[in-house]
């Protein structure tokens, strides 16, 4: 039995991510490219569980643990915007994009947790706090002149709000990892509150 490199995850709507491009430019052209991998405006989305290499048989319970469960879960909207980076300004590893805490979101991403325990998935150490990464700081873009170039891009930005998106359904993806980057691949769609497609 083949591994895939998974995880599960709400995408975004395309028009949202052309938003997300057009108004993270700017951002982009002011810190230095060798310093920073950035995710492709294609590959955005809100991560809700990395699962990594998981054996497919394993992966398909699990899809038909999220089709059960999804059904208790109504659709709901979730507030976008807001840059900044972890683990904080002074040594940013990940840049990204804010999204709103939302009661809705934090229940479904703990119920998520569950199911992926349930097909021998080790639970997340860290409390989940939802974002959509924008860029990756390399390590060998870990020297002070990065640190500062993206400090101060990052104060320089405006605090876009790019509204709201209704999330109605999760999808469990495949990640392959390539040189040009990762490409991913949507192998399961579950529903909020609806088992049939």
């Amino acid at each position: 039995m083949g591994l895939i490199r998974a995880f599960i995850a709400i995408p975004l709507p395309t028009a949202l991510k052309r938003q997300i491009e057009k108004e993270t430019e700017s951002l982009r052209t002011q810190i230095d490219s060798r310093a920073v991998r950035w995710v492709a405006p294609q590959n955005i989305h809100i991560t809700l569980k990395f699962l990594g290499d998981t054996e497919e048989n394993r992966l398909k319970k699990l899809e038909k643990l999220l089709a059960e469960a999804m059904v208790e879960f109504s659709p709901f909207h979730l507030a976008v915007g807001g840059l900044g980076v972890y683990p904080h300004k002074g040594r940013p590893n990940v840049i990204w994009l804010g999204v709103e805490k939302n009661k809705n979101l934090l229940e479904l991403q703990k119920r998520i947790e569950g199911l992926a325990s349930q097909i021998g998935s080790v639970p997340e150490r860290r409390r989940f706090s939802a974002h959509l990464t924008l860029g990756r700081v390399k390590r060998s873009g870990h020297h002070e002149k990065a640190r500062i170039q993206i400090r101060q891009a990052i104060e320089a930005s405006p605090q876009v709000d790019f509204g709201r998106i209704r999330v109605d359904a999760v999808h469990l993806f495949q990640s392959e990892l390539t040189p040009q980057g990762a490409k991913y691949r949507s192998l399961f769609k579950a529903k909020l509150g609806d088992f049939f497609e």
